[in-house]
């Protein structure tokens, strides 16, 4: 997907000290750093245990540390890929997005000078066809200077203390699970230092403040928990686009699925979405047919298996590619490139924009839909079912996306 069109796609969409493996929660009191260096953690994207969901956020949005302190980016989501990027190049287009207003934040393209920054730095994926882009996938610290989009010399490798003057400053793309800890050097000066997501980019973004050792800051439970209290209530929020997805009904004004129809992913007015197909099981007779209508970054995927059901995969090096067998059509034709949709200038348009045949054999996939992020334009997928049994699916960005079409 193109920076313009990623940027329209999210906009549309609308610390804790480990001991023993415990989260410690308790304490809410704020201190100095008269004892010593803490920890505070921060969630990059979150879990509903109701629902299946990807947040577009960190938790808390905004941390505040003293220098020698350190930051722990815990990656809790279900396979919506991100990254935590610091720096002063991330500094300059984060601040260049959030002085923008609502408007100029949602429209289809940025103002030049948040083009500019933005283009400083590299996209988590390309354009078009291909492998993750290198510099962005994987763990790289750049003293000056931008990164460029290959893989970071092998000096760079190497995880400094974070001082505030670095220009790029990347975890890579975060595996399911992963911690990346970030380390305040006690040289790092007062200030707000931004960080954002390569793939979701300034839309996805959080603040690290950093405050002389003597002044009191909120402790690392009491942040956390704050964290918590916001992922809370964009749970709250989706929590009726969960209900109208489960009963396969869209989550815009006056838009009905045809028969035999799923909604792939759903969302509302939050950075969130819902990684969920609704209805989960269809059934049809043999010869029948299924549409699933894409919200969201999706597949339809048959018969995988541990090569070909994960966006990402690893080299035997460590580094992060992109899965091409879970994200490429296989078994008929995947979704058309933007310049072959159909095009309206208003309204809520369902549009089956690729279609298939299939006898229930092999390895069958839609291949990923990442323009579908309607309205206008919302775009389905049909498959034609052409011998009786019961046939499980699953998204292959998403983990736990699952669904079932029973035919006969």
């Amino acid at each position: 997907m193109s920076a313009g069109k990623r940027w329209a796609a999210v906009a549309a969409l609308g610390c804790c000290l480990f001991a023993g493996g415990a989260v410690a929660l308790a304490s809410t009191a704020t201190h100095a750093n008269e004892s010593g260096s803490h920890v505070f953690t921060v969630n990059v994207d979150g879990v509903n245990p109701k629902a299946n969901e990807s947040f577009l956020a960190y938790f808390p949005r905004s941390s505040t540390v003293h220098p020698g302190d350190t930051v722990v980016f815990h990656y809790v989501g279900v396979g919506e890929p991100h990254t935590v990027t610091l720096g002063t190049l991330a500094d300059k287009a984060v601040s260049a997005y959030v002085h923008l207003t609502p408007a100029q934040q949602q429209a289809n393209t940025p103002p030049p000078a948040l083009q500019a920054a933005d283009a400083a730095l590299p996209q988590l994926f390309p354009p078009g066809p291909g492998d993750a882009v290198a510099s962005a996938a994987n763990p790289c610290y750049v003293p000056s200077g931008p990164p460029g989009t290959a893989l970071c010399p092998r000096s760079q490798h190497e995880q400094p203390a974070f001082d505030g003057s670095q220009s790029f400053y990347n975890s890579g793309w975060l595996d399911a699970n992963e911690h990346w800890s970030v380390h305040v050097s006690s040289a790092t000066p007062p200030g707000t230092y931004r960080f954002f997501c390569l793939l979701h980019r300034e839309f996805m973004n959080g603040k690290l403040t950093v405050v002389p050792s003597d002044k009191p800051i909120p402790s690392p439970s009491a942040q956390y928990a704050l964290g918590q209290k916001q992922l809370a209530r964009m749970e709250a929020a989706l929590a009726p686009a969960v209900a109208s997805l489960r009963q396969g009904k869209p989550p815009v004004p006056n838009a009905v699925l045809p028969p035999n129809s799923a909604l792939a992913g759903s969302g509302g007015n939050v950075p969130a979405q819902i990684d969920e197909f609704g209805p989960k099981t269809i059934k049809i007779p043999v010869g029948g047919s299924v549409t699933w209508y894409f919200l969201g970054d999706h597949t339809i995927t048959f018969n995988s298996n541990k090569t070909d059901n994960d966006a990402r995969t690893n080299a035997p090096d460590g580094t992060a590619h992109l899965n091409a067998k879970a994200l490429l059509p296989a078994g008929g034709p995947g979704e058309p490139p933007p310049n072959k949709l159909p095009s309206y200038k208003s309204g809520i348009h369902l549009d089956v924009v690729a279609s298939s045949r299939w006898n229930g054999q092999g390895f069958h996939n839609s291949g990923v839909f990442v323009n579908s992020f309607g309205p206008p334009v919302i775009e389905g997928y049909k498959l034609t079912f052409t011998k009786a049994g019961t046939y499980n699916y699953i998204c292959t960005v998403h983990d736990d996306m699952k669904g079932k079409v029973v035919v006969g």
